[in-house]
């Protein structure tokens, strides 16, 4: 068959990848001149880091089994990361179960409640009766008001904006679950894992092994608009011309889907406009010296300019760079007035918040500072989300949608967009 696939990001190239290896024409559509959409890279220092933070769990199960298969497992390192927490204009280490005992803006109640918050999220295994309660309601019920005001409603205003009081309780219980497999079934020190250079290196590898197998990715190539032949076959129009494919697997955000295909019945087109995302703002920096010890700080203010510190080079080292490497970042609504905001505007924003965290900050310490922006890069998971997450198989004869809002109940991650990726593939081999 002949496939074409809208979107070069993780997901779109293992789902090429898989289809490809079965001996399907391949192509792939990419509005952009890069591949790897959220993982795509940027330069840093003498190479490139991705150009939003990434890294992997040890129970990723899915991208370490493809980056074994595509034989990139000997550039894959662990590393133990040291996490902090920004809280009432103070910095505290947050990386051990021991920090949560000591936790000072905690009273001993508290900070006991809060532990087993997250030791108990673990264990639960049916999160259906979350979806009906919200992440503040579940919080307080299980943690106290306490826990909820100085440590969860900063973050989830942060995450969610004007939404963040109607986020489910199966997004942050997710989140609990997730950073308890980090630590691998002995429950020992939390381990990350990150591909040397960055993830770019699986995106390529499996862009090549793609056109290995016969297929092609065009970039700069935007899809327009998709139509239904006469002849059960499915059209899309890009500024190049016309192309007929025999399957199309649509891996962008379920809303653009609707904008560009007006053959999608309307029920199912308003059920895909009705799936909201947060934009991100991401600022790289690259300093001459360190900010802190930590890899992580969570900014757990309100009204603050971003949500998190992230010192790339405390995790993974400096060797590859020559410089400390510190990612900034911040989600909103793309209407939000800070989306629009320039490079500049962003980056004093930004250093003024810095500022605050590390009062000796210098911004003759910035040697390069690199911006990039996306507009669907959070799903907003409120209420009951798991009734309205779309299936892989769309109504239309012959497409296909695979996006970041169909993880459901995981959240975003590399892991799950291979996942998603392979599911995709063999939705479409199995129909075939």
């Amino acid at each position: 068959m002949d496939i074409a696939i809208i979107g070069a990001g993780m997901t779109g190239l293992t789902a090429g990848y898989r289809l490809s290896q079965r001996g399907h024409r391949v192509t792939i559509y990419e509005k952009e001149p890069y591949s790897g959409g959220l993982a795509s890279a940027v330069p840093a220092g003498s190479s490139v880091v991705d150009r939003f933070y990434h890294h992997i769990f040890v129970s990723d199960s899915d991208i370490l089994t493809l980056i074994d298969e595509l034989g990139l497992k000997d550039i894959l390192s662990w590393h133990e990361p040291k996490n902090a927490i920004y809280l009432d204009n103070s910095l505290y280490s947050f990386t051990s179960p021991l920090d949560l005992l000591v936790f000072k803006p905690l009273d001993f109640i508290s900070r006991i409640r809060m532990g087993l918050l997250v030791l108990s999220s673990m264990f639960i295994k049916d999160y259906s009766p979350l979806e009906s309660v919200t992440a503040k309601d579940w919080i307080i019920r299980r943690a106290g008001k306490n826990v909820y005001e100085k440590i969860w409603e900063p973050l989830l205003i942060s995450k969610f904006d004007k939404d963040s009081d109607n986020v489910s309780g199966t997004w942050i219980w997710n989140k609990f679950k997730l950073r308890g497999s980090s630590r691998g079934k002995s429950m020992g020190r939390e381990k990350l894992g990150y591909m040397d250079n960055g993830f770019i290196n699986l995106i390529d590898e499996l862009a090549g092994r793609i056109k290995q197998n016969g297929g092609n990715i065009r970039l700069s190539c935007e899809v327009t608009s998709i139509r239904n032949t006469d002849d059960g076959k499915t059209e899309l129009e890009t500024a190049d011309g016309v192309n007929i494919h025999d399957r199309v697997l649509f891996t962008a955000a379920p809303a653009l889907l609707a904008g560009i295909c007006p053959a999608l019945p309307q029920n199912f087109a308003e059920s895909l406009l009705n799936i909201r995302h947060k934009a991100v703002i991401c600022l790289v920096l690259e300093l001459k010296n360190s900010l802190s010890p930590y890899y992580w700080i969570t900014v757990s203010e309100k009204d603050f300019p971003f949500v998190l510190v992230v010192e790339h080079t405390n995790l993974v080292g400096m060797e590859a760079y020559g410089s400390h490497i510190v990612y900034l970042s911040r989600y909103c609504d793309t209407a939000d007035p800070v989306f629009s905001l320039t490079e500049k505007e962003i980056i004093g924003m930004f250093t003024t918040g810095l500022k605050r965290i590390f009062p000796g900050f210098d911004e003759n310490d910035i040697t390069r500072a690199t911006l990039s922006k996306a507009c669907f890069a959070q799903p907003v998971v409120t209420l009951n989300y798991g009734s309205r997450v779309p299936t892989i198989k769309t109504p239309l004869d012959g497409l296909y949608l695979a996006s970041m809002s169909q993880i459901y109940p995981e959240d975003r991650g590399l892991n799950y967009a291979v996942r998603l990726g392979f599911n995709a593939a063999n939705e479409i081999i199995k129909d075939l």
